[in-house]
């Protein structure tokens, strides 16, 4: 006997067993992998094997095989198209993974020797879920063939469907997650947008000019999205996308064959104004067909590309919904999973403030932040020249971002982000550290006569030099004053260039600033390691290896209002007054700082920065940072980063880079005037 047979019998025996001991509703266990292939003929088996083996090919979907053992009546009644291709076509519709009959049940009072009727539960696992169906078979007994046949209906596919109607799966949408700023102003938002196009046919195509002034497009775009292969008479092919069209635009419309329609978009409110910091959505893309995207989106949908909308973006995402109906006279819901709205963000920042920061500041290149001392929250983050997430995330053409890849004042990088030589506004970090170390006081003074200096002989033909030469004795308000490089440098010498080190690693150099934004991580050299005694002494005015993020630096001046914390700068709401370093400086040398700071703006700044509506107290910094190839020249930037002494409500760090591009006498003392003249329009500013 061969092993076949022997599991033939013992299967047919196990299935008899179960069937016979069955009552009305007693339930017929029959096990096997879904995985199995049912290819044995049922003219080889037992009628109850012949069941089982139906069983197992409704279960496999192998209804090429199935449509062997169904009654003529079915095949005549369904046919080829019913039975096999319909079944791929719902399979493929709801994503069928996987099915399973179970709770299989004969029901006696319906069956007798020539007929057989079977409950049972169909259980599907599809794309969108799990699905549980009842279902019943029936098998007759062919007498002639002596076999047990199936009496097919399009419910052995899926139970309830029918030879008229339909499984409808419906895709349920929710929107993507708000971003607010602090007062619950949208900065980044589900909305409505017009979408103006062309009707084929009707379009002139010889007015591709006046169109384009129409729409204030490249007439080069006009022709080349006019001219693509895929359209015909009679369609519509979209030109732009804008929050709105003025009365007077629309209305010249029709002479062109031109239409408008509304669709839905994700606005940005601010528009260029956040622009970085938020960034935008545009149209999902895939590496190929084994990305893993393909599982959470669709083609047509959109993600994240730039700034929070990226950085956020599994959290922004709404999760899509499905509801899976039966058509006909009650449309049966079979399934349905709710959508569900993307996560909502509330920030930090100041939507008003940033706005007027970016007016002022917009055709400069240039990066402005702005703190609230008291909680460490970040108020601003403006990088200049800046895009329209508006106009990218609607759909601009490939030359008109090509133009802003190839724009020589890169208006898509973001400078706020970066880290850089901060110069002398790091002087005040240089002064906390030897305050704590005692090298520094507010009786200390320094003669320095000539230049330039260097500690020994040691230092070889390296010196440091200073700007203005001031030969009497100076104390640190006098040196913040005029900048003296040499008077901080000395510091660090006076206390050791270890123990200098050390001051900076406690306010938070070399480590990864604690925001939910990833701002690059402040370094003090480029090896992460203590310097030499040179790199060291430079670094005390800003320079060597030493870079910095602009939101750092305003966090360590803020530290000079708040009591001497230095707070982690945070953008989400509902981690104000987070301490990252405690007590960096002391109440008493925070004031005497500060009215060093007071007195630098009296003196140095006062055509620049002193205004008689505040009391404002700052630094500034003139850098160098690297070569300009193209002319020749040090690349130059300026800094300023201040406060109103008499009311400290906000610190505003303003850098302007590239000022040996410059021939005008701004800078970003300058310019730090014209934002706090901008503020302050209505009042002292006040965190809302």
């Amino acid at each position: 006997m061969s092993k076949r047979t022997t599991s033939l019998i013992v299967l047919s025996i196990t299935f008899l067993l179960l069937i016979t001991s069955c009552n009305g509703k007693e339930i017929i266990d029959l096990d096997w992998s879904n995985q199995d292939s049912a290819q044995e003929t049922t003219e080889s088996l037992s009628r109850e094997e012949q069941i089982h083996q139906i069983f197992k090919l409704v279960s496999n979907r192998e209804n090429s095989l199935l449509k062997n053992y169904l009654t003529a009546d079915s095949l005549s009644r369904y046919g080829e198209d019913q039975i096999v291709t319909r079944q791929q076509e719902v399979d493929k519709r709801l994503g069928v993974q996987q099915i399973n009959l179970r709770d299989i049940a004969l029901l006696d009072i319906l069956s007798d020797k020539n007929i057989q009727v079977y409950e049972m539960v169909m259980s599907l696992i599809t794309d969108y879920g799990p699905i549980e169906r009842p279902l019943t078979l029936t098998f007759i007994l062919n007498e002639k063939l002596d076999r047990w046949e199936l009496e097919w209906t399009p419910s052995t596919i899926f139970p309830g469907l029918t030879a008229n109607n339909e499984i409808v799966v419906e895709v349920l949408k929710a929107p993507r997650g708000t971003i607010y700023d602090r007062t619950g102003r949208e900065l980044a938002v589900d909305g409505l947008k017009q979408q103006v196009g062309a009707v084929s046919g009707v379009y002139d195509m010889k007015k591709h000019e006046e169109v384009a002034a129409l729409l204030d497009m490249p007439v080069e775009e006009v022709e080349r999205k006019m001219n693509q292969s895929w359209i015909k008479d009679n369609m519509f092919v979209p030109l732009q996308v804008k929050s709105s069209y003025a009365p007077d635009q629309v209305s010249h419309f029709s002479e062109y064959g031109l239409s408008v329609r509304t669709i839905q978009s994700r606005l940005y409110p601010y528009d260029s104004a956040f622009s970085h910091l938020i960034g935008y959505v545009a149209g999902v893309t895939f590496e190929d067909q084994n990305d893993p995207k393909h599982e959470l989106y669709s083609s047509g949908d959109v993600e994240g590309k730039r700034g929070l909308e990226a950085h956020y973006e599994a959290e922004l995402r709404p999760e899509k919904g499905v509801r899976v109906s039966l058509t006909g006279g009650n449309k049966e819901v079979l399934f349905e999973r709710l959508a569900i709205p993307g996560k909502d963000f509330y920030l930090t920042l100041d939507a008003e403030l940033q706005n007027k920061i970016f007016e002022t500041a917009k055709d400069y290149t240039a990066s402005t932040t702005a703190i609230d001392p008291v909680s460490g929250d970040i108020l601003a983050l403006v990088s200049t020249p800046a895009f329209s997430p508006n106009a990218i995330s609607a759909g601009i053409s490939n030359d008109e971002y090509q133009a802003l890849i190839n724009d020589p004042r890169l208006p898509l990088l973001n400078r706020f982000q970066l880290r850089y030589p901060p110069g002398s506004i790091f002087k005040i970090a240089t002064s906390i550290a030897a305050f704590n170390r005692d090298v520094l006081s507010e009786t200390t003074t320094k003669t320095i006569t000539g230049s330039k200096w260097q500690k020994n002989a040691s230092w070889g033909g390296y010196y440091v030099s200073r700007i203005v030469v001031k030969d009497e004795p100076q104390d640190l308000i006098s040196a913040i004053s005029i900048s003296d490089n040499i008077f901080f440098a000395q510091l660090v010498t006076d206390m050791g260039v270890s123990a200098f080190f050390e001051e900076l690693l406690n306010l938070g150099l070399n480590e990864s600033v604690p925001s939910e934004y990833p701002f690059y991580r402040s370094q003090i050299t480029n090896s992460g390691e203590l310097g030499t005694e040179i790199m060291m002494a430079d670094t005390a005015y800003g320079q060597g290896e030493l870079q910095i993020t602009q939101v750092h630096m305003a966090a360590i001046y803020a530290a000079l209002i708040n009591g001497g914390d230095l707070f982690e700068p945070h953008i989400l709401q509902g981690n104000e007054g987070t301490i990252w370093k405690e007590n960096i400086c002391t109440p008493e040398d925070s004031h005497f700082l500060r009215q060093a700071m007071r007195n630098s703006v009296t003196t140095t700044h006062a055509n620049t920065v002193s205004r008689p509506y505040a009391s404002f107290a700052g630094k500034s910094s003139t850098v160098q940072r690297g070569w300009d190839e193209e002319l020749g020249k040090q690349v130059i930037d300026t800094w300023f980063i201040g406060f109103d002494n008499d009311d400290p409500t906000m610190i505003l760090a303003t850098q302007l880079q590239d000022m040996q591009r410059r021939d005008d006498n701004v800078s970003a003392f300058s310019l730090w005037g014209e934002i706090m003249d901008k503020i302050y329009e209505a009042g002292a500013y006040r965190v809302p």
